[in-house]
């Protein structure tokens, strides 16, 4: 699409934190797609989780209509930044599966994220970053060198969403977003380190998070 009058009016709304916004928000941004990121506050949220659809963030307005959902709104704003298969259903599929399995890493991390005592979620981080992640991040690896593109570090012949979401797994573990799992995690699964860069190196990531 070639201008920002082509996209429809898009509001994005969701905490100050990457999390399940993640990945829309850098869509987004490659796709050079005009949004407002508007941040909900702690404080608000009580206010405003009663008009949401499913009473839950993110959500999308989309000329006025408000949907949720994060992985649809991943897969609908992919489409709209040229990063969804729309011809190939099979490459859809790829896609789909990668997305959804490391939505499966992320759910590893809810019961700790959710305990309240600081040392029973310390034990329990460290004992994620010993045993689960590092076997699933050994999962997404192979799958990863199955499907190697030789078009550069892609999973599929171009950038597409589950460049994406692996680059938002990587960041989580990196910048220490999970607390108390090790930094250096990925570092020993050089298919994701590729595609960590490589899509950290896209002049729209770089304009709009620096890295």
């Amino acid at each position: 699409m070639s201008s920002s009058s082509t996209y429809p009016t898009l509001k994005l709304s969701y905490f100050d934190v990457p999390a399940r916004a993640h990945v829309i928000r850098l869509a987004l941004a490659i796709g050079g797609i005009p949004f407002e990121d508007h941040i909900v506050s702690r404080d608000e949220w009580p206010s405003v989780k009663p008009s949401l659809p499913f009473e839950q963030m993110p959500v999308l307005t989309v000329n006025g209509e408000v949907f949720a959902q994060s992985h649809a709104i991943e897969r609908y704003v992919g489409r709209l930044a040229g990063l969804y298969p729309l011809e190939n259903a099979l490459d859809a599929l790829k896609v789909d599966e990668l997305v959804d399995f490391i939505e499966d890493i992320n759910q590893l991390f809810v019961p700790s994220r959710n305990e309240q005592d600081p040392a029973k979620k310390k034990a329990m981080r460290e004992a994620l970053g010993t045993h689960e992640v590092p076997k699933h991040f050994a999962l997404l690896e192979a799958r990863l060198r199955l499907s190697s593109s030789a078009a550069g570090p892609w999973y599929l012949d171009k950038l597409s969403l589950a460049d994406v979401a692996v680059y938002a797994a990587v960041v989580m573990i990196k910048t220490g977003f999970t607390m108390h799992i090790p930094t250096t995690l990925c570092d020993e699964h050089p298919r994701m380190l590729a595609i960590y860069e490589a899509v950290g190196a896209h002049p729209n990531v770089v304009a709009r998070y620096g890295h």
